[in-house]
């Protein structure tokens, strides 16, 4: 097991740490530039910088050049803060697979998780600095006895590209009793590419865990819609008696929505399943 556990670090430092050394050189799609998205009543989208604007239209500068549009014509106008080199940002980047990230949810936005198609969550920013949220396993629920989670967290910017955030991850079965794990995470670079290092205690019964479980988790976009994805838990342990598993795969993006697409490798059971599937959406709001 040291062994598997040795090999995924290596392939995680591998993967990932020289593309986060280059993206310090890149816009961070956390940093705040003023630009607009004007979506049209025929589901045309526009982002750019209005350079001119009247009762009747708006004239908008994009990368493709300057557009007269007609304000009867136009749906929806949202500011864009996005500032990176895709056309759109990373819609879900307070998140990996599962594990949190530093990077906060904004005030008055949010996101409705589904994995491995049961297991079903929301989450809202409260704040800029503090969210809430939770959620429910189907099948359980359907039984009778619905499984449930609770997920509050704040976070923090440090500096443009460092942020730090904690909380806490609950869950319980009705009527019975309630696991609590209390975490806090660091998390080094941009929306696009950046590495996250956290640590949490378990809380189960009244009694904390011995030892602290501990996650290194970090992600790279390597087109408009694709981005690398890992997830990595080492539970320590007495001697030969600590506890790894990995998530790692690729996320498929558009400006609302996310597909997580993975392998759950757990070398304990790997002689008998080496490894497992992983699949998980996302749709922000």
């Amino acid at each position: 097991m040291k062994k598997a556990i040795a090999t995924s670090w290596c392939l995680f430092l591998l993967l990932f740490l020289p593309t986060l050394i280059s993206a310090q050189t890149k816009m961070d799609t956390i940093q705040q530039v003023q630009k607009v998205t004007i979506t049209m009543q025929n589901g045309d989208a526009f982002t750019g910088t209005i350079i001119q604007e009247d009762e009747n239209s708006i004239l908008l500068a994009t990368e493709n050049g300057e557009m007269n549009l007609l304000r009867s014509r136009i749906k929806s106008m949202e500011n864009n803060t996005y500032q990176g080199e895709f056309p759109f940002a990373n819609p879900h980047d307070t998140r990996y697979f599962f594990g949190p990230s530093g990077i906060p949810i904004p005030k008055g936005k949010g996101y409705y998780q589904n994995v491995y198609v049961t297991l079903n969550f929301v989450n809202y920013g409260i704040t800029d600095n503090f969210s809430i949220g939770g959620g429910f396993e189907f099948i359980s629920t359907i039984l009778g006895s619905p499984v449930w989670f609770l997920t509050p967290k704040l976070g923090f910017e440090v500096t443009e590209k460092l942020h730090a955030g904690g909380g806490l991850l609950m869950g319980g079965l009705a009527g019975e009793g309630v696991a609590t794990l209390a975490y806090g995470v660091v998390t080094s670079g941009t929306s696009e590419s950046n590495i996250s290092l956290g640590a949490g205690y378990g809380l189960v019964d009244g009694d904390f865990s011995r030892y602290p479980a501990i996650m290194l988790a970090g992600t790279h976009r390597v087109s408009r819609t694709i981005a690398l994805l890992t997830e990595n838990y080492l539970i320590p342990g007495d001697i030969n008696d600590s506890f790894y598993f990995g998530i790692h795969g690729i996320r498929i993006m558009t400006k609302k929505s996310s597909f997580d697409i993975g392998i759950l490798f757990i070398p304990q059971i790997a002689d008998e399943i080496p490894a497992l599937p992983y699949i998980g959406y996302v749709k922000v709001f």
